[in-house]
């Protein structure tokens, strides 16, 4: 797959910043009311995301560094994406600043199941030599098709430095566009149904 080897990458820098606790709550049933809108470019869609979100911003960047802790996840991960110059849409939790989502431009990957299963073992591999044995365990891994996209979901409990958090990595593709998304929570919960119900404005 074209992109996979710098989306694994960004996923591991992801992994090695963190320093989060794991919660556990319930998940709420869906009202839109909750939600706010975002459309990505990249992504020729709109994604709803919790009225909590903050997308980061040129413009509010100094605001939200300038509120969060230094050595947090959101920090590092910010000095990394704007020294490389990546294509990205960053959304951060206002409550809790290791709780992120990274939205990375991709080219375009008709993605079979071969494809999948090939980006899962590259994962493993990086996983392994960078957390060992016995450090993460796979919560999921799964190729589902939609009426407007289908995508990869892979999902890790990883056991961080100060306790355990949760990834979950996509490669989304529809008719027109490719792009992965990285999802790192405290909550067990992931935000597959939000992805489910991204708007295309090109399908």
């Amino acid at each position: 797959m074209v992109c996979m080897p710098r989306l694994i990458f960004i996923t591991l820098l992801v992994f090695s910043l963190c320093n989060c606790k794991e919660k556990d709550k319930k998940r709420p049933s869906f009202k839109a009311e909750n939600f706010t809108e975002h459309y990505i470019e990249y992504a020729k869609g709109t994604l709803l995301l919790p009225l909590n979100y903050d997308r980061i911003t040129h413009e509010n960047l100094p605001y939200i560094v300038a509120k969060k802790d230094s050595m947090s996840l959101l920090n590092g991960l910010l000095k990394f994406l704007e020294a490389d110059r990546k294509d990205y849409a960053l959304f951060s939790n206002q409550e809790n600043s290791n709780d992120v989502i990274l939205i990375l431009k991709s080219e375009y990957i008709n993605f079979s199941k071969s494809d999948a299963n090939q980006y899962l073992g590259l994962l493993e591999q990086n996983m392994s030599a960078t957390y060992g044995k016995g450090s993460y365990e796979r919560l999921e891994k799964k190729l589902t098709q939609t009426e407007r996209s289908k995508y990869v979901k892979i999902k890790y409990r990883i056991r961080g430095q100060q306790g355990y958090f949760h990834q979950t990595h996509y490669v989304v593709t529809s008719a027109a566009t490719t792009f992965g998304l990285i999802e790192l929570r405290t909550e067990a919960t992931d935000y597959e149904d939000l992805i489910k119900r991204i708007n295309y404005l090109v399908n």
